[in-house]
């Protein structure tokens, strides 16, 4: 369906929607680039833990047998429980919620935002086209 571009009837008219429009479209555009930005860096940080958890949990699965078989009170049961703690409150740390963890109402508008993004786009760049040719036909 064609934008109602007859209600322009002069070249400053349309100068002056394309100023607004060609305006909103960057915004629209910066938008969409934050939202493919948050979407990468979600997803990167989500491997990157998932990566850590498993290093954690293999130096527990590790570690635990050793400790198990070492003589309490000696240098190298010392060290080694050490180092099973660490792992073990590194694995609780990484299993903990995130304080970033979103609702499932922040992740429904964070869909609408997307495809709110996605449909605007496409419909102002329709728009600059049908007032630029406007504009030259004046």
């Amino acid at each position: 369906m064609p934008f109602p571009v007859e209600l322009l009837t002069t070249q400053t008219e349309c100068d002056t929607v394309l100023n607004a429009l060609n305006l909103e479209l960057r915004v629209f555009t910066v938008r969409d680039q934050l939202l493919d930005l948050q979407a990468d860096q979600s997803a990167d940080r989500a491997t990157d833990r998932s990566q850590n958890l498993k290093e954690a949990n293999d130096t527990i699965d590790r570690l635990t047998p050793v400790v198990a078989s070492l003589t309490p009170g000696t240098t190298e049961h010392t060290e080694l429980n050490r180092l099973l703690i660490r792992a073990q409150r590194r694995a609780q740390d990484l299993n903990a919620p995130t304080t970033t963890a979103r609702k499932p109402t922040d992740a429904f508008l964070k869909a609408v935002d997307v495809r709110q993004v996605q449909v605007q786009v496409p419909e102002l760049q329709q728009a600059i086209a049908e007032v630029t040719a406007r504009r030259a036909a004046l």
